[in-house]
């Protein structure tokens, strides 16, 4: 996937994946322009230096950082790894699935990522470059929704119930965004995610404080919801994984569904209901009964 209006003289945050930090060894993995960086200290290299006692006195540090005074923790802190923003950032340690590792689906197209375009978000605080994209263009221009292939399990159930859809002739007929393809690698070993077209939204789902506070469209987002979920459920097709944040208001205020790919969130669906239209139901009936009204 190539990256369209980069400007590499604009200076990029740095993202801290992960650390360690023991008083003979410490590691910190950091991601910044689309690189790993793996950082080792060893306090046998640092013997008879001036640093010494300085990445003693930092571990330490780290050591008793619950009990340390609140300069000591915000200096600190920052060499933690944290959690990033909705749409994740990059795992440097795995972010594609081997095609091999997966079903076949014949009928199901694919897009090679040299032929896709990323489409950026850029702030002044992000790494833009370190981030799993949301948007991209195709050969024709047409942006597409792009979901990363994190989770084996989770890609095989969205490929499989979106060629549901597809086979029950229900394509554009449901507010579901429609699947479009398997992005694959140029040598098409690698599976690295799926393009959906894009919903013409404002890039909020209902579990923004906008869309939770605008009451007066609550009764026909529940309607439209219920709808989809009866919809699919005589097809026997499970939604899955029903929250707000997997309900997308439109710019006309309309409710999509989005995320087949199974899960759940306990605060809106008990585990021993997972994958079943029972899910689905109580999913529905815990937000717009009891969620949406606190």
């Amino acid at each position: 996937m190539s990256l369209v209006q980069m400007d590499s003289s604009k200076s990029l945050s740095h993202q801290v994946m992960d650390s360690e930090f023991d008083p003979e060894s410490s590691w910190i993995t950091v991601m910044c322009r689309a690189s790993r960086f793996q950082i080792s200290v060893s306090l046998k290299d640092l013997r008879g230096s001036c640093f010494e006692l300085e990445y003693s006195q930092l571990v330490a540090k780290v050591v008793d950082m619950d009990g340390g005074a609140d300069d000591d923790y915000e200096a600190l802190s920052s060499l933690y790894a944290k959690p990033t923003r909705d749409r994740h950032s990059i795992n440097p340690f795995a972010l594609m699935i081997p095609s091999r590792d997966l079903p076949q689906y014949p009928q199901v197209c694919c897009s090679k990522a040299s032929d896709i375009h990323i489409i950026p978000v850029v702030t002044d605080t992000c790494d833009y470059l370190s981030e799993i994209p949301q948007k991209a263009s195709i050969g024709d221009g047409t942006i597409k929704f792009f979901k990363p292939a994190l989770d084996k399990s989770q890609i095989i159930r969205e490929i499989e119930m979106h060629s549901r859809i597809l086979n029950a002739y229900l394509k554009g007929k449901m507010r579901v965004a429609n699947f479009h393809s398997i992005v694959i690698s140029k040598d098409s070993k690698m599976t690295i995610g799926l393009l959906f077209d894009f919903i013409p939204s404002i890039g909020e789902s209902l579990q923004s404080r906008q869309w939770k506070m605008a009451s007066e469209h609550h009764a026909k987002w529940k309607q439209q919801v219920t709808a989809i979920v009866k919809e699919l459920h005589s097809h026997d097709i499970v939604w899955g994984d029903v929250h707000p944040g997997n309900i997308v208001i439109d710019k006309n205020f309309d409710a999509w569904i989005v995320d087949f790919g199974g899960g759940w969130i306990e605060d809106f669906v008990d585990r021993k209901k997972a994958g079943t239209k029972e899910r689905d139901w109580q999913g529905v009936q815990r937000i717009f009964e009891g969620w949406i009204t606190l």
